[in-house]
């Protein structure tokens, strides 16, 4: 009896285990960029640098430092997809009008432009994670 008892504990613990394996893998995470250029692991939303008005986000800060010192080298490496992720917004979300790269929010992760203020606050009224 005592070792069913044992199975059944230790098939639930694995269960478990596994289960939240699978649920942190479904989190979104809050990034531009998936794949750190440098290292080619998955990104930290910890570990972020600016390049060309966007964030690109890195796995650790050794691979901060490392892109730091030659981002063109490391974006010229990375996927198609995580290159399109870190193009900054040329057109207004709210006016479509052209951006003024002075006017911004961060959301999810990524820095988001506007033409305007009043576009701005409109944009942060709605989305009141925007910061």
């Amino acid at each position: 009896m005592r070792k069913i008892v044992v199975a059944v504990f230790s098939l639930t613990l694995l269960v478990a285990a596994a289960g939240m394996a699978l649920a942190s893998e479904g989190e979104k995470k809050n990034v531009t960029n998936k794949s750190c250029p440098v290292s080619g692991g998955p990104v930290s939303e910890k570990y972020r640098t600016e390049y060309k008005g966007q964030y690109v986000y890195l796995c650790c800060e050794g691979c901060v430092k490392e892109f730091e010192k030659n981002p063109e080298t490391y974006v010229a490496k990375m996927s198609k997809e995580d290159r399109e992720a870190i193009e900054p917004n040329k057109i207004c979300p709210v006016s479509k009008e052209p951006i003024d790269t002075k006017i911004f929010v961060e959301t999810e992760g990524r820095k988001l432009y506007f033409c305007c203020e009043h576009c701005r606050d409109s944009f942060k009224k709605e989305h009141p994670d925007a910061k």
